[in-house]
């Protein structure tokens, strides 16, 4: 199997730019053994690849393929994870896909779950759904308030909005520090309380038009 570079997903969103302006092709593959828990599908990281190379990525893929159909009983993996960065038609194409060795040649789009906080499910599910909504990076406060309606409508409207705000607040903090696909700028400015203010987008919302085996 060709060799690539580590996957560093903290990187992808520069990465994104940087595919546009050369209107090329990269991808990276994470594969996985079998889980330690059946509710930790991702806790057995064995490895991960990134390619430059459309060609390598692309040749990495049928590889991994054709080895696991020569070898159904030992070939290790429980699944693996596909990255497509497309930036071929000038525009940003991020692509997430799961695949299964039992799938054979399919995969099926990345669940981003992953990024709602176990411990705070409900506003962090908010949260998640209003960064996916976006078109492009807002400001954290712009997310929360489109997070809002959606908390009062799953969580009832027992509590107050400065309530829901709060918790929403901090199941956003959460999630930018510590999932990988949600990427935050932050701009100094004279005019807000605090001097400065945070701009946030979820790597989900390039997930679209999968044009890039074709």
């Amino acid at each position: 199997m060709k060799h690539g570079v580590p996957i560093e997903e903290y990187k992808f969103r520069s990465l994104l730019d940087h595919v546009v302006q050369f209107q090329c092709l990269m991808g990276g593959i994470q594969w996985f053994g079998q889980p330690l828990a059946d509710d930790l599908p991702d806790s057995n990281l064995l490895h991960g690849e990134f390619w430059h190379s459309t060609t390598d990525f692309h040749d990495s893929l049928q590889e991994m393929r054709d080895y696991c159909r020569a070898h159904p009983g030992n070939h290790g993996l429980h699944h693996a994870h596909v990255y497509a960065l497309d930036g071929r038609a000038g525009a940003m194409k991020f692509h997430a896909y799961l695949w299964r060795p039992e799938t054979g040649d399919t995969m099926q789009p990345l669940d981003y779950g992953r990024a709602i906080d176990p411990h705070n499910r409900a506003y962090s599910s908010c949260i998640l759904d209003a960064l996916l909504m976006q078109k492009k990076a807002l400001k954290t406060s712009t997310v929360v308030k489109r997070a809002l309606p959606l908390a009062q409508r799953r969580l009832g409207a027992g509590a107050s909005d400065e309530v829901h705000k709060a918790l929403l607040n901090k199941a956003l903090t959460v999630m930018i520090n510590t999932e990988p696909l949600v990427f935050t700028q932050r701009f100094d400015s004279p005019h807000h309380p605090s001097g400065h203010y945070i701009m946030v987008e979820h790597l989900g919302i390039y997930d679209k038009d999968a044009t890039w085996l074709l």
